[in-house]
């Protein structure tokens, strides 16, 4: 049966927070040093209970809150609900901030000091992957629009990751979750050849050249590019 288009939108949501919960019992763990996961038994690094997610999906909560309550984009009040998760738990599984990447914390205590909602640095080492892991509300909330989809993502990593490899891979990320939407195939998903990324790793994930690749040239990191090319 071919999903409806709710229950796409249900199952990127729930995916995203599923799979935070599943994956945080081995966060920071290398491939190979555990056995792979059925379930949520939760533990790891922050010691969770089974269920409860980590600092993506609080992210990923605050924002499409800020979409909905704002009915559009509005990176103040965006910043302002991630700047209360930091500082009170706020959307946090368990009532406290206890994980948070120092590049959001520092675009954080800027948008403290200047007000100033677009804080991410653009320092290419500052890349990493902090605003592609909440970034599925935004897709969501822009379909079928794909040029609102593209521009919103940006916007979206802009606030805590300005640097360009960060910013084109939540673009390509917000394009992929747009056309899953649309019920594109997996196969189509993973070549598009579009023009558009011009940060040659991010052009070649969207062109899958990491199908290529065997497993063992495949990590995954806490780098944007890394990230998203072993999702």
């Amino acid at each position: 049966m071919t999903p409806t288009l709710s229950e796409r939108y249900r199952g990127s949501l729930l995916g995203l927070a599923c799979g935070d919960a599943v994956g945080t019992a081995v966060e920071f763990c290398s491939r190979g040093s555990f056995v792979p996961l059925t379930d949520m038994i939760g533990g790891g690094p922050f010691g969770l209970a089974p269920g409860k997610w980590t600092d993506d999906t609080s992210m990923a909560l605050c924002l499409a809150e800020s979409l909905l309550n704002k009915n559009g984009f509005d990176a103040a009040d965006q910043m302002g609900r991630y700047l209360n998760w930091w500082q009170w738990g706020y959307l946090s599984s368990t009532g406290d901030c206890f994980d948070i990447g120092m590049t959001v914390r520092q675009a954080l205590q800027k948008f403290q000091a200047t007000s100033d909602p677009v804080a991410g640095s653009t320092d290419p080492q500052t890349a990493g992957n902090g605003s592609l892991m909440r970034l599925a509300p935004v897709a969501l909330f822009y379909y079928p629009d794909i040029e609102q989809v593209l521009d919103a993502c940006a916007n979206s990593s802009r606030t805590t990751h300005g640097a360009s490899e960060a910013v084109q891979c939540c673009m390509l990320l917000g394009l992929l979750i747009a056309r899953a939407l649309a019920g594109d195939s997996k196969i189509l998903l993973q070549s598009d050849r579009s023009p558009i990324f011009n940060e040659l790793k991010v052009s070649e994930i969207a062109a899958g050249t990491y199908l290529e690749k065997s497993r063992e040239d495949i990590s995954g990191s806490g780098y944007s590019v890394a990230a998203l090319g072993k999702v």
